[in-house]
């Protein structure tokens, strides 16, 4: 759907429920509440669900890293460019002994589980086994990568926060569609009116509650 047509499935569903009219600007609002919603709920079953997976695809985006040895990724940095939300995978290259390179995966690790690893010889995060934490150093949201060495290049591959959509009725040209598969449009739309008719009833609600408290 474009744009326009999710405001005018809004506008049916509202006037079936015999609510008040919202505005352009409003149904951008709730809009764009509901991809958060949708991607955030839709997340957790990402890796196990093919339906969820096309959905997000337009989200599933990748960075790399590989000017010098790496051993911290800046989340922050990474949100303010790319939109960063939520790590789908690592992997890294790794100097091995006999001078070449290998590719590893680096999962993430528990954290209540990274100094055991440390000490366990089966389980020790070094450069056949690396992992990842997620912390904040005090700056900014990082991603911290334990190996024996640190890996030459890293890809990330992660999901993106969707951008706004906008229905300028004065200037069409600078209308921007949700950018979630259209298979998603639906959904999504249903969850915005969800929170556009919540948040009639919730002012109804403390409409009547006030004057409750005037006649008491």
């Amino acid at each position: 759907m474009t744009i326009i047509e999710m405001h005018n499935l809004c506008d049916l569903l509202i006037d079936k429920a015999n609510a008040p009219w919202f505005n352009p600007g409003e149904k951008d609002k709730f809009i764009n509440l509901a991809q958060i919603e949708f991607l955030d709920s839709s997340y957790r079953f990402f890796e196990y669900n093919e339906e969820i997976r096309e959905k997000l695809l337009p989200l599933v985006k990748s960075n790399s890293y590989g000017a010098a040895a790496i051993s911290e990724i800046d989340l922050s940095a990474l949100q303010a460019t790319a939109g960063f939300r939520y790590v789908l995978s690592l992997r890294g290259i790794y100097t091995n002994s006999c001078g070449g390179v290998t590719t590893r995966a680096i999962p993430p690790i528990q954290l209540d589980d990274e100094v055991n690893n440390q000490l366990d010889p089966w389980n020790i995060n070094d450069d056949r086994n690396p992992g990842y934490t997620q912390e904040n150093n005090g700056t900014a949201n990082i991603i911290k990568i334990i190996s024996t060495s640190n890996p030459t290049n890293v890809i990330i591959k992660f999901l993106k926060t969707p951008v706004d959509v906008l229905n300028d009725i004065v200037t069409p040209a600078n209308n921007v569609n949700c950018e979630l598969s259209s298979s998603s449009h639906e959904e999504i739309v249903n969850i915005a009116v969800r929170k556009m008719l919540g948040n009639i009833q919730d002012q109804f609600g403390y409409q009547v509650q006030s004057q409750e408290s005037k006649i008491q």
